[in-house]
């Protein structure tokens, strides 16, 4: 078996496959390589983008028979949170994530929350309002 480090040069989201370069191998292009994912019920979409570093591992030599085990923080650091934080943080700061101190799901959309479905909710429900600027209250 073959471990190596590479560079997406094309990611393919329904296929769940990217390509890798290899500076290391003068430049090499992979084939498709599957993106390893969490299995079970719930299977996540989070193929790595052009660009990202990318761990790979081949049974052989060659540019195919391989799989991507996926992306590692490297150039931009490890996403805020902390610790006791696990979740998903995005680029224009929205996250989820659980903090298991707090015991507490937080959610943060920039551009809203939608729900699809009946809400059931238990317990106490606060709001608070807000002014945008535009002289409505939301």
């Amino acid at each position: 078996m073959v471990i190596l480090i590479g560079r997406v040069s094309t990611a393919n989201l329904a296929a769940g496959s990217v390509r890798v370069t290899f500076a290391d191998r003068d430049d090499m292009v992979s084939g498709e390589l599957p993106v390893l994912t969490p299995g079970g019920w719930g299977k996540g979409n989070a193929v790595p983008l052009p660009g990202e570093r990318v761990v790979c591992a081949f049974l052989n030599h060659a540019r195919s028979g391989g799989i991507c085990l996926g992306t590692y923080f490297a150039d931009d650091g490890q996403p805020s949170g902390t610790q006791d934080q696990r979740g998903v943080w995005f680029e224009d700061g929205s996250y989820v994530y659980y903090d298991r101190i707090a015991q507490k799901l937080n959610v943060k959309a920039s551009g809203g929350v939608r729900i699809e479905g009946d809400l059931t909710v238990t317990g106490k429900v606060s709001a608070s309002a807000f002014h945008d600027g535009g002289g409505r209250t939301g």
